[in-house]
């Protein structure tokens, strides 16, 4: 399981246990005064993550909130507020923002730009202590994107072409003019996009790369399919 899939289901579990602990009768509800409220509340504390303002997030986070990351990194508020500093960057802009309230629990999703049109969501629970609504969890992801393609000219393909294999499964790899084709045995043939001469990535599949090896000669050997952190080498047939 990728470590991406594994920091959505803390934050699923922690919000599981943050709403059952809040009340045995619950109403699920949208809310478009609160959703209003803290969608303002978020837009101060993306001002003051920029500005390394501490007094924004010590006035909205409750005591006990926690930043999960990308990585699988749980920060704490003191640590949280220690790591802030000055960016030059712009804040994030909210483009979407959905909250579905639970009695005294809010879930907020949301999806933010930068000023490099990079897209982020945000998972947040918020809760209602003493009166106050305060964030007590956030996930943010980074949404990623298809990299940069290069056009390879029809010798660089035909030097990647042919068939290649794991165990008892084939992997096939064909040029069709400038196009690059590929599939494994048994699943529909895809178009791949080059993003260097020896590393291909299926469009719409930003997280996954198939890489190339070669002998100290030159000649293709083999490749690696690529997803995230897991490798799977296969042998070029002769």
């Amino acid at each position: 399981m990728s470590r991406s899939r594994i920091t959505l289901l803390v934050v699923a579990l922690t919000t599981y246990i943050f709403v059952s602990a809040n009340s045995h009768a619950q109403t699920v509800e949208s809310d478009s005064a609160l959703a209003a409220q803290l969608r303002r509340s978020d837009e101060l504390l993306l001002s003051a993550v920029h500005t390394a303002d501490r007094s924004v997030w010590q006035r909205f986070a409750a005591s006990d909130f926690f930043y999960l990351d990308e990585e699988g990194g749980v920060t704490y508020l003191s640590n949280f507020l220690q790591d802030l500093a000055p960016m030059a960057t712009k804040p994030l802009q909210i483009r979407t923002y959905k909250l579905t309230r639970i009695n005294e629990t809010a879930i907020v999703l949301h999806e933010d730009i930068d000023e490099n049109k990079v897209r982020y969501i945000f998972t947040e629970t918020w809760q209602r202590l003493d009166g106050r609504w305060k964030l007590r969890a956030l996930h943010i992801t980074n949404v990623l994107s298809d990299p940069p393609a290069i056009k390879l000219n029809t010798a660089q393909i035909e030097e990647l072409a042919g068939t290649y294999r794991f165990g008892s499964d084939t992997f096939t790899v064909r040029g069709d003019g400038d196009r690059i084709l590929a599939n494994r045995a048994g699943v529909p043939e895809r178009e791949r996009k080059a993003e260097t001469r020896d590393v291909l990535f299926t469009p719409g599949e930003p997280r996954r790369r198939i890489i190339f090896l070669r002998d100290s000669m030159g000649k293709v050997t083999g490749l690696v399919v690529r997803y995230e952190s897991s490798d799977t080498f296969w042998t070029k047939v002769p």
